[in-house]
């Protein structure tokens, strides 16, 4: 039997809402291609977006973008890696030629297509991707290495970001993103990370990787973070979505200080910001999407020990828990999920 031949197991959206298990051809690597057996694919919210329908998704469509895994097959002309290999990579494919790629600003091409979002992804035994999205992943686990994606996100911000040594900052949500985005924010010079969140395990882990404080949300929050900071943070943060949140953190951010808007906000939301406090209080609000460049950062942070991400991982389930993983990010703190592996081997 040849290879062309062989199927495998894949967790596939069939319509909105609808996930299937089917049997799909092995992908062959064509030149400068990279066939990965996949290890682990972690869960994220944009998984959740696609089977709804979002995100422009086109269906049927194999999602899962947090991809590790080991070389399977490598096609001609690839140099980097050999079979055997651990590996992660970027999902993001770009066509090196259009005004947002000439600029450096390759996540936002005009042509971009992605793993998992537009293209197979890794919620099935095998995928490919070009040689140049493939990373070599010495010296960590199988189960890090998936995080390199989300981690690369993180770094992105960072790099946008570039707080200053000895920072203050405060993040509101401390779900598996924002735990990275605190260990992000301290590994690039803050030297106190505040975290808020309502699920009191989760402020539980925060405090165990670094928070200087963990604290849920009440109706006196606000002036019990000033009883802390009197003069506001340096970098307030918010990793939950929630125009709300956005919303309120102009008031706790510090003089000439920055806003980070890294959360996932509905499409249609829409918030309400004082110019004039902007204007006065030399304030500054960035915007993060996805990743570029930035996972070789990543998996040095990984490495270095300075992200810990081996608590962040709550559940391991088979392609055909992959509905049931879903409906633990569309409920946060279900299970005491934080982040779930799709791992196609079990």
């Amino acid at each position: 039997m040849t290879t062309a031949t062989r199927t495998m197991p894949a967790a596939v959206i069939t319509a909105p809402g609808r996930v299937e298990q089917r049997e799909l051809p092995v992908p062959e690597p064509g030149p400068g291609q990279v066939r990965i057996r996949v290890h682990a694919t972690g869960v994220c919210g944009t998984d959740l977006h696609l089977l709804h329908g979002h995100f422009g998704a086109r269906f049927p469509l194999v999602p899962g973008h947090e991809i590790s895994g080991t070389v399977d097959a490598v096609g001609p002309g690839v140099l980097n890696v050999r079979e055997g290999d651990p590996v992660t990579l970027d999902p993001n494919l770009y066509c090196g030629q259009c005004h947002a790629c000439q600029r450096g600003l390759f996540q936002h091409c005009e042509h971009h297509e992605a793993l998992g979002v537009t293209l197979p992804g890794g919620f099935a035994a095998f995928t490919v991707c070009p040689a140049s999205n493939v990373y070599p992943a010495h010296g960590l686990s199988l189960d890090q290495a998936a995080f390199a994606e989300p981690l690369g996100c993180v770094a992105w911000g960072m790099t946008r970001l570039r707080p200053r040594p000895g920072s203050t900052a405060l993040v509101f949500g401390a779900g598996a993103i924002g735990l990275l985005l605190m260990q992000g924010l301290r590994a690039s010079g803050c030297s106190r990370v505040v975290m808020v969140d309502p699920v009191q395990d989760r402020l539980d882990l925060a405090r165990t990787l670094g928070a200087a404080h963990a604290l849920t949300p009440h109706a006196e929050l606000t002036d019990e973070l000033r009883d802390l900071f009197p003069h506001g943070f340096d970098v307030t943060a918010e990793a939950t979505g929630v125009p709300s949140v956005v919303q309120g953190l102009p008031a706790l951010t510090a003089i000439g200080g920055h806003v980070l808007v890294f959360g996932v906000a509905p499409e249609d939301a829409t918030v309400t910001i004082s110019p004039y406090e902007l204007f006065v209080r030399d304030l500054t609000v960035l915007g993060s999407f996805a990743l570029n460049q930035t996972v070789p950062l990543a998996l040095e942070w990984l490495r270095s020990g300075q992200v810990n991400v081996d608590p962040l991982i709550t559940h391991r389930l088979g392609l055909g828990g992959v509905e049931d993983a879903l409906n633990m990010k569309a409920r946060p703190g279900l299970a005491g999920a934080q982040k779930v592996l799709i791992t196609p081997g079990l």
